[in-house]
């Protein structure tokens, strides 16, 4: 329980409602978009797949970890010649310490997946994925787990996001060397996600974070 316990938290975002992607404030200039950004001192590189740019913004980098949100470049620089998906979503990769021992369910996808369900029927594990540590707001809508990577979509009914995002979250938990890399997808309200659009674009996620970290 400790284990997924680790592993799973920090799925809760940091405050992004000054981003220029939910505000009104001067966003960057064209000229600037950041395809892919180093954090913690060069252990772990955050790649954005195609149409999306990282918001740097709202980026945080420690040494307890980072926080890296990345939307569609278009979305952030405010000039619709700027690259963009055809449906645009919010993406966060959140990079930690990975906890002791979590490699060990990795050759071994049905143990995992067990670990994974049993942890999210609990209610730590909920409150872990919840956005106000509130179990009672998560509702877990799918769970998958192959080649070291665990997914799940949520429904958070927490009330501190902006408003125009989607209570629905797909996550994937993968492991970056001696890191943790939370990836998350979260659609806007005015253009829905469906949960398959949803999980393509978490998959688009993980290749790009993928190949950056050979």
């Amino acid at each position: 329980m400790a284990l997924l316990a680790g592993c799973f938290g920090g799925a809760s975002s940091n405050d992004v409602r000054n981003s220029p992607l939910f505000s009104k404030q001067a966003p960057s200039a064209s000229r600037d978009l950041v395809r892919k950004r180093t954090v913690m001192s060069g252990a772990v590189t955050i790649a954005a797949p195609k149409g999306y740019c990282v918001d740097v913004s709202s980026l945080r980098d420690q040494a307890s970890g980072a926080f890296v949100p990345l939307g569609a470049c278009a979305a952030l620089t405010r000039n619709a010649a700027d690259p963009s998906p055809r449906t645009p979503a919010f993406l966060v990769a959140s990079v930690s310490a990975q906890p002791a021992g979590a490699v060990t369910a990795k050759g071994d996808p049905d143990a995992q997946m067990a670990q994974a369900r049993r942890f999210l029927e609990s209610t730590t594990g909920r409150a872990a994925l919840s956005r106000s540590g509130d179990a009672d707001t998560v509702t877990v809508l799918d769970l998958k787990a192959a080649s070291g990577v665990v997914k799940v979509l949520t429904r958070d009914s927490s009330g501190n996001r902006p408003q125009s995002l989607s209570d629905t979250t797909w996550r994937a938990f993968l492991p970056v060397g001696d890191k943790l890399v939370v990836a998350s997808v979260t659609g806007f309200t005015e253009h829905p996600l469906s949960p398959r659009n949803g999980l393509s674009q978490l998959n688009k996620f993980i290749v790009a974070i993928e190949k950056a970290n050979p």
